[in-house]
């Protein structure tokens, strides 16, 4: 043992002076190394779900994830110049659908035809005797005639237009005459009809 103005021990230890009596100093203990946050004896050490009221918090220096890229113009699969913008605006331009067509019986809706475009050669007859001429002096060759027999049997939708020369008048009698016509109710729908009517040669 050695001693003087510092005292030390056999093993090493500094000695210090109490009463007059070389007392061994408390030595320090050993330091821990730091412990690992995530080490399971770490996570049992700590708070309960019950005792926090919550999961975990996110530090603030997080990175923030990217917005997702929208792109300009969605377009179809295979044809990169056909976007849906024009798609829509075709589909918002296009006509209605068509009403589904009815059926009547062939032979009778002749014979009903036939009766009705009698009244169209009387037309000229009317005019000629609104003019006071005779019936030869009115022209009156060729008209295309279209309209829609309605599921009440009534008609609607009336064209009438000159194939050749006709009077103007007649056109009006003719059209008129046809929104009179009535037919047998189709099933199903209406009826579109187109006829041809040539008028009687006058001598």
């Amino acid at each position: 043992m050695k001693l003087g103005r510092g005292l030390w021990s056999k093993w090493g230890a500094p000695l210090v002076l109490a009463l007059g009596l070389a007392v061994p100093a408390k030595a320090e203990p050993p330091r821990q190394p730091a412990s690992d946050p995530l080490a399971p004896s770490s996570l049992l050490a700590g708070p309960s779900l019950y005792e926090t009221g919550k999961v975990g918090v996110s530090p603030d220096s997080a990175p923030v994830p990217a917005p997702t890229p929208v792109p300009a113009a969605l377009e179809w699969a295979g044809n990169g110049e056909k976007s849906i913008k024009p798609v829509a605006a075709d589909i918002a331009n296009a006509p209605p659908p068509r009403p589904p067509e009815g059926i009547v019986d062939p032979a009778r809706l002749e014979r009903e035809t036939a009766s009705a475009l009698e009244t169209v050669e009387n037309c000229r007859f009317d005019v000629a005797r609104d003019k006071r001429v005779t019936p030869a002096k009115v022209a009156a060759d060729r008209l295309i005639l279209r309209w829609t027999i309605e599921p009440s049997g009534l008609t609607s939708g009336t064209e009438v237009v000159a194939a050749a020369p006709v009077d103007l008048d007649v056109m009006d009698c003719v059209k008129a005459a046809m929104s009179r016509w009535s037919f047998t109710r189709p099933r199903g729908g209406s009826v579109r009809v187109e006829r041809v009517y040539t008028f009687r040669q006058m001598p």
